[in-house]
């Protein structure tokens, strides 16, 4: 019945639901799942072996596209987007594709103007049915240009509420945020509202009234329920909405489902049955998926989270379930593992000061400021240094927000909370992503974040309107050249809608796939572990053909080399790599002389994704003025700038685009004399 649906339209599809009895199910494995648990790094090879069984399951839709995927194909995956979505198109015919858009954020993690998102929803429609599309702010003026596209597409679209748990958030308060949605789309005949519970965190009951008040206000409105498993609350949860009319349920194959995902959609689908409803599911089809990722999914386990168990108190820390693992591996590679509980601690106070809904990019706005704040506080002191922060936070808070209420030397800590700002949480805070949802926090925090001189920034360039309709069209053509340049030939439309969204991250696959070809010919446990002994081998399949490979041997390392040789066919060949300790070594770290004002280090730990400023690439030789941004280090998805304290000549680069960096390190060296 779906699959003639389908070819039929958008209106037909959601009719046919409005008028059922039915509870529909979308399958969020490869997507949502696959970052929520697995930090998104499921292969074409596993996940193409699961779609066929999808297809033959009566699902609604399978999310298999956005969020981070996109990103993270680009950078680890090394999946081209535009031929993943075009394989997992064709090989559901019956079952809806879907992807999750962070409204004007698109699949990125910058608010893009509306050429550019018109150009990535256009670029996708042919492949994806069913477009969610949240905006982490609840600013519905964002949805506006993804919304305008996929209707005129004739698709599916599906505005989300980010919801979350606190006072502020009333039923009240959603709906005049529906309110919003339903103006945007001219009514609620075209379109599959979703209740985006990101972090898992609504109870049954709340989730029961809410959604009640919203049937109540709109009676034809149909209603998707999208909960992360985090509290432990999950199942009884989605029973509460499906009581209160919700009519569509986000799942995941029982196999898939650890902490921070989605419910398994077997025990949801029998519990929903035991309480009477009709829930549209072959569960022959369920079983077999669960069996198949069984035989695959332990390859994944270095990408879960080093945080196991459900969580309760994510109702006050509110991290969302695709922030989990990214989060906590963050935190492990810079060395702060065990700080986390301080930091989710920290995040619950944070969620106090500056009011807005922790998901993408809001939620990596949060992480990083916490993380930092927590990392300063421990070195100062150590765990009596946080012990005091938090003291004081709580004291602030029993005296109702009244900084006069406290000591000098409280307020004095309190003012130098947000020191070290991110540039995100610095645009936060003036309104380049919107308006924040319940007004803008205290003074005192502006003062904190943008220490001397903060009250005229703020009056001078906080946006108190929609942003949106302060931003310039990109130029596109000059975009187009600077991408070219990178490749040194020409550009495809897919090629350049990749570098719109993530510079950096598209021309290093771009490179990567012209050096090494597709990859993902590669069965996951070869790509993800290689070849290790000496008669290991592979058969892959190219351009219909098929290929042997097989390790013949590793030499002893000589002079930082080892050299690999590798039967093709069983034609030799030979393959020096250079070894980590001698990489690590020729990359030895030399830090900064904090009394230099001409040398310039890195202000955190994280990875060099800019040299300059995104209109002017810096070099050896260049001029910088004082004040002037001089490098870019990437943390979490956030911008951080690195500033010259002098100005001059670039005398030295110390580093390049793509080197990881350590807090201290030095970047560059700036001449004073040669201004």
């Amino acid at each position: 019945m779906l699959a003639s649906l389908k070819k039929k339209g958008s209106r037909k599809v959601l009719k046919t639901i409005r008028e059922s009895r039915t509870i529909w199910l979308t399958q969020t494995g490869p997507r949502d799942t696959g970052q929520s648990d697995f930090k998104n790094r499921f292969t074409l090879h596993d996940l193409s072996r699961l779609m066929p069984i999808y297809n033959a399951s009566g699902y609604f839709s399978v999310e298999v596209h956005g969020g981070a995927r996109l990103h993270q194909n680009l950078m680890n995956n090394m999946i081209h987007p535009f031929e993943e979505a075009r394989l997992f198109s064709s090989l559901l015919p019956n079952v809806l594709t879907q992807t999750l858009i962070r409204a004007t954020n698109v699949w990125g993690y910058r608010m893009y103007p509306r050429n550019i998102v018109r150009l990535a929803v256009e670029s996708f429609l042919p492949t994806i049915d069913v477009w969610r599309c949240f905006d982490f702010l609840n600013y519905v003026p964002n949805m506006a240009p993804v919304a305008e596209e996929v209707l005129r597409g004739g698709k599916i679209f599906s505005p989300a509420i980010s919801f979350t748990e606190s006072p502020e958030c009333s039923d009240a308060y959603y709906l005049r945020v529906l309110r919003e949605i339903v103006s945007l789309c001219g009514g609620t005949r075209d379109i599959i509202l979703c209740v985006k519970d990101m972090a898992g965190v609504g109870s049954p009951a709340r989730i029961r009234r809410l959604i009640d008040a919203f049937l109540q206000k709109h009676p034809g409105l149909v209603i998707q329920y999208h909960r992360h498993s985090t509290d432990g609350l999950v199942i009884p949860a989605m029973a509460a909405a499906a009581g209160a009319g919700a009519k569509l349920f986000d799942v995941t194959d029982d196999a898939f489902s650890r902490f921070y995902g989605h419910p398994p959609v077997r025990p949801l689908v029998r519990y929903l049955r035991e309480l009477g409803y009709d829930v549209r599911l072959e569960m022959k089809h369920a079983d077999e998926a669960s069996d198949v990722i069984r035989g695959f999914v332990r390859k994944y386990e270095r990408f879960e989270s080093q945080f196991k168990g459900f969580s309760s108190d994510v109702t006050v820390h509110r991290m969302p379930g695709g922030a989990f693992p990214s989060s906590f591996e963050q935190a492990q590679k810079g060395g702060f593992l065990e700080l986390m509980p301080h930091i989710l601690k920290g995040m619950s106070y944070g969620n106090r000061l500056v009011k807005y809904f922790d998901v993408t990019p809001g939620s990596q706005i949060t992480w990083t400021t916490w993380a930092g704040i927590i990392q300063r506080f421990h070195k100062e002191g150590g765990e009596h240094a946080i012990r005091r922060l938090f003291g004081v936070l709580e004291r602030f808070f029993e005296s109702g927000e009244r900084l006069e209420a406290l000591s000098q030397a409280d307020e004095n800590l309190l003012l130098r909370l947000y020191a070290g700002a991110t540039d995100d949480l610095k645009n936060l805070l003036l309104g380049k992503y919107g308006p924040l949802p319940f007004g803008w926090p205290k003074e005192w925090v502006y003062r904190s974040v943008f220490g001397e001189g903060w009250a005229e920034k703020v009056r001078e360039e906080r946006v108190n309107s929609s942003p949106l309709s302060q931003l310039p069209d990109e130029d596109l053509e000059r975009a187009r050249a600077a991408l070219e340049a990178e490749l040194g030939r020409p550009a495809t439309p897919e090629e350049f809608l990749l570098y719109l969204m993530h510079p950096k991250a598209a021309v290093d696959f771009l490179r990567f796939r012209q050096r090494y070809g597709d990859t993902t010919v590669l069965p996951t446990s070869v790509w993800l572990n290689g070849l290790r002994r000496p008669g290991d081998q592979v058969t892959i399949t190219i351009t219909g053909k098929p290929h042997e490979i097989r390790l013949v041997s590793i030499g002893e390392g000589v002079g930082g080399v080892k050299h690999v040789v590798l039967s093709v066919d069983n034609i030799m060949h030979v393959f020096p790599v250079e070894l980590p300790e001698a990489a690590a070594a020729r990359k030895a770290v030399r830090k900064a002389n904090p009394a230099s004002k001409g040398e310039v280090g890195a202000t955190v730990t994280g990875t060099v994704w800019r040299i300059g400023t995104k209109d002017r690439v810096l070099s050896e030789g260049d001029r910088v003025r004082r004040g002037e941004e001089v490098m870019n280090i990437e943390v979490m998805k956030t911008e951080n700038a690195v500033k010259a304290h002098v100005a001059g000549v670039i005398r030295e680069l110390g580093v390049k685009v793509n080197d990881r960096v350590e807090e201290g390190q030095l970047l560059a060296v700036i001449d004073p004399a040669g201004e």
